[in-house]
């Protein structure tokens, strides 16, 4: 017996298919997922005014005491943003925000634009300064270890060589326990050019995937067109990939390298992809496709995924 349930949370629907569950403890499972990914939206939304995250964000320069996670969070985007040499940088915010892209509304990007070399933290007593008209954005990592967070907590009740369930947040992807007939989960790649077209699919069990490009979410701004993934070392540049599609152990890895690999230039998204090891399946902005052999190892027939 398959059960699907669907709830929205993070501005976004997600998909929970459980396979072997009775419809009492699928309803049970969605529930713990959806109190969880509340929690998360609460703590580090840029689009809730009551968030976490907002007060940190409106702080105006002055230190400002945070929760352990928040903390933890900030500084993993900081060592990200080090790691790429700042070409993800969590204050991305201040430039989304002044698209007219999340909180605070009608905000005005200050020049220089403050960088995460410009935080300051307080280690011994949690505390966070920003620079003044500073907005941070850590969504690539948080959904991520929301959707982690909520497949453990799902998992802790299913009995794995029995049952299965898959949780699809925005294309991000947990996978734990079988499907149908003691199956793995076969998952569809989206074509960037056609919603409904497949350009790859693979067979995953108790492994996590995430897709970010550049059509996901968009707009325009003055006259100038804007997505949301930027390069906040050359914040103009268009990037070279145009979609990146990550398999790890983990959703929280999945989503920021599949977020990074847009972000960086298409030699270094490939090389930090190729140190990693994990299974990739990049498309360039000529149409062009770039795999690894541990992605093509998890590769099934496109037909497989199509109803």
């Amino acid at each position: 017996m398959t059960e699907h349930r669907v709830f929205h949370s993070m501005g976004i629907p997600v998909h929970i298919t459980m396979v072997g569950f009775s419809a009492q403890d699928a309803n049970q499972a969605t529930q713990k997922a959806e109190t969880i990914f509340k929690e998360y939206d609460l703590r580090f939304s840029r689009f809730k005014p009551e968030s976490e995250l907002m007060g940190l964000n409106t702080s105006n320069g002055a230190w400002h005491k945070v929760s352990v996670d928040l903390f933890r969070v900030i500084k993993r985007c900081v060592a990200l943003a080090a790691e790429t040499d700042g070409a993800f940088d969590p204050s991305v915010g201040g430039v989304l925000a002044s698209y007219g892209y999340g909180l605070p509304e009608h905000f005005v990007l200050r020049e220089p634009i403050a960088t995460y070399r410009d935080l300051a933290f307080n280690d011994r007593e949690l505390l966070i300064r920003l620079e003044p008209g500073q907005i941070l954005e850590p969504a690539c990592v948080v959904k991520g270890m929301a959707i982690d967070v909520a497949g453990k907590a799902v998992l802790e009740m299913t009995d794995i060589k029995k049952q299965g369930f898959m949780i699809n947040a925005g294309g991000d992807i947990f996978t734990a326990g079988i499907f149908e007939n003691n199956t793995p989960w076969n998952i569809a790649v989206q074509s960037p050019e056609n919603p409904n077209a497949i350009v790859a699919a693979v067979a995953l069990q108790n492994r996590g995937m995430a897709t970010s490009g550049t059509y996901q979410t968009g707009g325009e701004h003055k006259g100038k067109k804007w997505q949301h993934l930027v390069n906040m070392k050359s914040p103009e540049s268009a990037p070279e990939i145009t979609s990146a599609t990550v398999v790890a152990t983990t959703c929280e890895q999945a989503d920021t390298e599949a977020s990074l690999a847009i972000l960086l230039s298409k030699t270094d998204a490939i090389a930090r992809l190729e140190r990693s090891g994990l299974p990739y399946f990049l498309i360039d902005n000529k149409g062009m496709v770039h795999k690894n052999a541990a992605f093509a190892a998890l590769e099934v027939p496109i037909e497989s995924v199509m109803e």
